[in-house]
């Protein structure tokens, strides 16, 4: 590869695209692509092994299971192929790591990607570690380069959703996207939950929250409800428990607003 395509490649709009799920792949690459491909830009296919704390991750192949490694490799190289199909750029790459969410992060770093998209794995979904979707969400959505989406495929009739963190990392662009997004499914129920650092005044809150908010208007909803994250019920909510975790110990959540599209 010369030094003016490796240039090239650098300077274009990233996507990483965290894959955990075989069934999942084409579903999420769909998604991916609308991102990339309105930013002329490529999608970073990964799928993140866990190796044992201490081992050198540049060894990593001795290391993990071995089974976990041969889905991580189909699933990367189904992500190529299918993107090929889409005509969208796709670099695949399994990434060794202690944990999930390092993993994820090390490699929006590395390719100083400018969108993460994650699938949703409900608890009675999630394989091994049911809390690996809260993790995942909670350290990517604060990291403080690229915009987050979280989206949970729809199965037969159901509506996919889609749960977007405001935050400053957020680009507008996103938002624009997700009209595209939505007319791939036919509809769907977006989730935006306004993220703000902890130890703010009131009036230091109120103002970041007018703030975050003024990101997502002019988009248009069929129907829109805003609420006040603590005042419900994660059960009522989308997400709700993941959205409570990605505020964490740095962020308070200011505001859902959840949208029918």
């Amino acid at each position: 590869m010369s030094d003016a395509v490796e240039r090239f490649i650098k300077q274009q709009y990233k996507v990483v695209l965290g894959l955990g799920h075989p069934k999942r792949v084409e579903g999420l690459m769909r998604i991916a692509s609308v991102f990339a491909r309105r930013q002329k830009g490529r999608i970073v296919a990964v799928s993140v092994v866990t190796v044992p704390e201490g081992v050198d991750l540049e060894e990593g192949a001795e290391y993990a299971d071995p089974e976990a490694l041969q889905q991580a490799e189909e699933m990367v190289q189904r992500a190529q192929d299918f993107g090929a199909e889409l005509g969208i750029a796709v670099d695949p790459l399994v990434e060794f790591a202690y944990d999930i969410p390092t993993g994820i992060s090390e490699v929006c770093e590395r390719y100083q990607a400018e969108m993460v998209l994650l699938g949703f794995s409900p608890p009675e979904d999630a394989s091994g570690d049911a809390e690996v979707p809260a993790r995942i969400t909670e350290e990517v959505a604060c990291m403080a380069g690229p915009s987050l989406a979280i989206v949970a495929l729809p199965e037969g009739d159901e509506r996919a959703r889609m749960l977007i963190p405001v935050t400053d990392a957020l680009d507008p662009r996103v938002i624009r996207d997700l009209t595209k997004i939505v007319a791939i499914f036919g509809g769907a129920d977006i989730t935006f939950i306004g993220l703000v650092e902890k130890g703010l005044s009131e009036e230091e809150f109120e103002a970041r929250s007018a703030e975050l908010r003024a990101k997502i208007e002019g988009v248009e909803f069929e129907e829109i409800e805003c609420v006040d994250l603590d005042a419900r019920e994660a059960s009522h909510c989308l997400f709700g428990a993941e959205a409570r975790q990605m505020s964490g110990e740095t962020h308070d959540a200011a505001f859902i607003l959840r949208a029918r599209v």
